[in-house]
């Protein structure tokens, strides 16, 4: 729309007026998507980035006589290693290779304080069945809870 007054032409249009402040928010815009990549960067990309440079430098540097744990979840101890494998003694004369890769992270002795125990043993006496128990299972009077087959004698379970 123009309007004209004493021979000086004036541009009052609405267009314009949208135009100038559209501008101002392409360029907010433009900083919000920037401050989101940032943001992005700084929690998820550069924390992830770290954890896999430790993990390189952590599997880099097995040394033999180390307790690891694979990603798998087996303990060994670390006997022998190169450039691309280690190899780990499970339990007695058990050898196994593997790639450094496989290393989830070196066991502390704190941490290896805490793993599972070997199981309570249990005396003769309380491990004994009484001759009552055992006349019973003979005759098949009682089920057990435990037993796997007390069901359908054709079925197989793994």
């Amino acid at each position: 729309m123009t309007t004209t007054t004493k021979g000086t032409t004036v541009l009052a249009t609405a267009d314009v007026l949208a135009q100038e402040s559209a501008g101002g928010s392409n360029i907010m815009f433009l900083i919000m998507i920037v401050g989101f990549i940032a943001l992005m960067y700084f929690v998820m990309i550069r924390p992830q980035r770290k954890r896999q440079r430790e993990q390189q430098d952590m599997q880099s540097n097995v040394q033999p006589g180390a307790r690891v744990m694979t990603i798998g979840g087996l303990y060994g101890t670390v006997v022998d290693s190169d450039d691309e494998t280690i190899t780990i003694e499970a339990s007695d004369d058990t050898f196994l290779v593997f790639a450094r890769q496989a290393i989830a992270k070196v066991v502390t002795p704190a941490e290896a304080d805490a793993e599972p125990e070997a199981a309570e043993t249990v005396s003769d006496e309380e491990a004994t069945l009484s001759d009552e128990d055992l006349e019973k299972l003979a005759n098949g009077d009682e089920k057990t809870d435990g037993d796997k087959h007390s069901g359908n004698p054709d079925r197989k379970e793994y």
